[in-house]
């Protein structure tokens, strides 16, 4: 059975994250299915996480967590999902009449007259801070096998076919696109995981419906940024010292694309629309029309009131986003911002939040049981071997795909404070005889390990110190994370520039 005990872990959360996958796929089109996935995936992830706690240590978790911590895992799960689905409603004055921007067709975005305008799963139009903003949802399905892109759609959609488009209205001009570039800051400075999202964001990218020319603007922003366009002209007028500035000195850029076509200004993500998506991003586009010089509104746009309009909306992350954020999630992704890291959303911040808790628990409670045995305040009594089995080590040869192997085990019988307890247990000290009866401590803190000296316990602080280092430094790095190193060598130079 112990040989089996490490694939049940595995297969469980394989499974939990197979039922989460599938209840975003019935977002939409089944609310109950998907809150059954839902509340099942919850189930599944927290029942195999105490079943990986149980085993591991060696233990019995209380009946009560049992029962309480997956149901409350499974309500919380299931609540996020009925969040999710009905965000859109819960927005004053949304409507699903999309006015103004661009339709997805074969990966282009395309005027809402076209003919044959693609799939649109969602769409949600509402005022904020003076601007009109749109969101939508919408699948990449693969045309007819004859016609132009399909092989492009058919593996777009094996990826995963849901992207969402965010949209700013703006007054009609030409098409621009600036799109970040991937391995920008290398060889100095990889960036393998924002070159992911940007790789997975272009899947979906709805790219202007008409020829564009590349528009080399200067060599550092050229470096990090692709730039096309309709009109030479108007991407100079655009990309001014400001622009450039702004958008090279912003995160948020440096993973999305950008275009202005028409009456829309938008940018793309791979996902569905949520309504950190729709908030986030939407902000982003409106920082970056007050940024965009006036002359650019009037004389390209001719709206001489854009620009006034833009100047004067508040872009500040709280009146933005309103309390969506949370008392939490706020002050986070605020300090995030400033120390240049992406921001949160608040299924990434829990997630976060629980697995650095979880891995602070596992290490803390060892370490503090091992310090009590070492200061001798832990209780102590007499072990009876019942039985005692050697260990040995095992081949780790290429051909069996792993290590093979196994430690010192004992199992025994213990009485404390009148209670007769049955334990298994891994030894570290000299293995005993079976009959034979040894002086041992008792952890005061669940799960009550046994420590059969002091030399056992130092094992055991010294392994434990592992994931507990490691739950702290997730925490830090979710909520007080350092600039990277990139950032600090600019900012600092720039601090002696100004010097």
């Amino acid at each position: 059975m112990d040989l089996f005990e490490p694939w049940f872990v595995v297969g469980g959360f394989v499974l939990g994250f197979a039922l989460l996958w599938l209840a975003g796929r019935l977002d939409g089109r089944s609310g109950l299915a998907a809150t059954a996935c839902y509340a099942l995936c919850g189930v599944t992830f927290s029942a195999t996480a105490l079943y990986w706690l149980s085993a591991g240590t060696g233990s019995f978790v209380p009946q009560l967590i049992w029962i309480a911590f997956p149901v409350a895992f499974a309500a919380l799960v299931a609540w996020r999902g009925w969040r999710q689905r009905t965000w859109i409603a819960r927005i004053a004055g949304a409507t699903r009449q999309q006015t103004f921007g661009v339709l997805p067709h074969l990966g282009r975005g395309v005027a809402l007259d076209h003919p044959d305008p693609g799939s649109v799963r969602t769409a949600v139009e509402f005022d904020q801070q003076g601007h009109r903003v749109l969101g939508t949802e919408y699948s990449t399905a693969p045309p007819h096998p004859n016609e132009p892109g399909a092989a492009t759609a058919k593996v777009a959609e094996q990826i995963d076919s849901i992207n969402s488009s965010v949209q700013l209205r703006i007054p009609v001009v030409p098409a621009l696109v600036i799109s970040p570039r991937t391995g920008a800051f290398e060889p100095e400075y990889p960036t393998p995981l924002e070159d992911a999202r940007i790789t997975r964001n272009y899947a979906g990218w709805l790219k202007p419906d008409l020829a564009l020319d590349t528009y080399e603007v200067d060599t550092e922003f050229d470096r990090r940024f692709t730039v096309t366009t309709s009109d030479p002209e108007f991407a100079a007028a655009v990309l001014t010292d400001d622009v450039r500035a702004f958008i090279m000195n912003d995160l948020w850029f440096r993973v999305r694309s950008v275009a202005l076509h028409g009456d829309a200004m938008w940018t793309t993500e791979s996902g569905a629309l949520t309504e950190d998506r729709m908030f986030g991003n939407s902000r982003r586009l409106a920082m970056l029309a007050a940024v965009v010089s006036a002359p650019v509104w009037k004389v390209w746009g001719g709206d001489k009131a854009f620009a006034a309009v833009a100047a004067e909306s508040d872009t500040s992350y709280i009146s933005w986003n309103g309390g969506r954020g949370g008392f939490l999630r706020t002050p986070v992704n605020r300090f995030r911002e400033a120390a240049d890291r992406q921001p949160v959303t608040s299924v990434s911040l829990t997630t976060r939040t629980v697995i650095a808790l979880a891995l602070v628990l596992l290490g803390l409670l060892p370490v503090l049981n091992s310090l009590a045995a070492l200061v001798n305040v832990s209780p102590q009594t007499q072990l009876t071997v019942l039985e005692a089995h050697e260990g040995f080590a095992g081949d780790c040869s290429r051909g069996r795909g792993g290590c093979t192997g196994s430690s010192d085990w004992v199992r025994g019988r213990y009485v404390l404070d009148g209670t007769t307890h049955d334990v298994s247990t891994q030894w570290i000290d000299t293995l005993p005889a079976k009959g034979e009866v040894l002086d041992v401590e008792i952890g005061p803190i669940w799960w009550h390990p046994v420590l059969e000296s002091s030399l056992a316990a130092i094992y055991v602080l010294l392994v434990a110190l592992l994931p507990l280092l490691a739950g702290a430094l997730l925490a830090k790095a979710t909520y007080r994370p350092r600039p990277p190193r990139r950032v600090r060598k600019q900012r600092k130079a720039q601090e002696t520039t100004s010097a």
